[in-house]
């Protein structure tokens, strides 16, 4: 397996391994009834353990990564592989917009019950946000996949940055009242890092990136995301947190392929060595 698709594909492997352990944690790591968490439970530790372990994995295997920072790293130029898994993540976007549709009624009531006007707002935010990340998803995958250079300072990356936002945003107005977080952690993680996994590749697009970083948070996006899928989320929520995993973990996969080629020898520097 090339290097470039290896990284990408422990990280699947492992966040199937924390999705099974955050299953385990769900049913024996809670008071029956009660639903207060277990202290010291067995699978909450070791889902603990076991996420740590990945980020600092991932983190010491993304070190040595330091080139290149341009838009160069995202050249996906006839990789049909990568435009798949783009596309297919922009559609689960429009499917997360679509679930969402069909449960505004009860998403507006619920946020409806706060004295503020933004989180009334949130829900028909973020589903106007999901519809316009599907169009916004598959124009970045066709700049990328066409002509790398008409992605330059391009703003459909900053519209997803803003749905991150407003995810997270709805997401903790959803949350806020809830006493345990040991219900919620690992959804927030996963937002999060989606979120910053974004805006660090929308650097790319201002000749900003950061390499290490940008690799380390979409491999822990894909991650958190795969593991917080075992807490049976909303349609729209499953839809989002799919998206997030193909979408970060295909960018990820051209970033280390970029990473790992040896820079073109120039002309001039063959004729340099060719003199010594």
């Amino acid at each position: 397996m090339r290097k470039h698709i290896l990284l990408p594909a422990l990280t699947l492997l492992a966040g199937g391994v924390g999705f099974g352990l955050r299953k385990w944690q769900l049913a024996s790591g809670f008071e029956p009834g009660a639903g207060l968490p277990i202290p010291n439970a067995p699978a909450a530790l070791a889902l603990m353990g076991w996420s740590a372990l990945v980020a600092a994995a991932m983190i010491l295997l993304c070190l040595r990564y330091q080139d290149p920072t341009d838009l160069a790293a995202l050249d996906a130029r006839d990789n049909v592989l990568f435009l798949t898994a783009a596309v297919l993540s922009a559609f689960l976007l429009l499917a997360s917009a679509a679930a969402d549709a069909m449960a505004y009624p009860d998403l507006k009531q619920a946020a409806g019950e706060s004295a503020s006007a933004l989180p009334a707002a949130l829900p028909a935010l973020r589903l106007a946000l999901c519809a316009g990340g599907f169009l916004c998803a598959l124009l970045w995958a066709r700049q990328l996949f066409r002509e790398v250079e008409k992605a330059r300072q391009s703003l459909p990356l900053l519209e997803l940055c803003l749905l991150g936002c407003v995810w997270l945003i709805s997401d903790y107005q959803v949350r806020a009242a809830e006493p345990v977080t040991t219900n919620f952690v690992y959804e927030v993680l996963a937002i999060v890092c989606t979120l910053m996994g974004l805006y660090y590749l929308a650097g790319y697009s201002f000749q900003a990136g950061k390499p290490r970083r940008t690799m380390v948070l979409c491999l822990l996006g894909v991650y958190f995301s795969l593991v917080t899928l075992a807490d049976g989320h909303s349609l729209a929520d499953v839809c989002r947190y799919a998206f997030a995993i193909l979408f970060l973990g295909s960018h990820s996969a051209l970033l280390l392929r970029a990473a790992e080629e040896e820079p073109a020898v120039t002309n001039d520097e063959r004729e340099e060595t060719d003199h010594e």
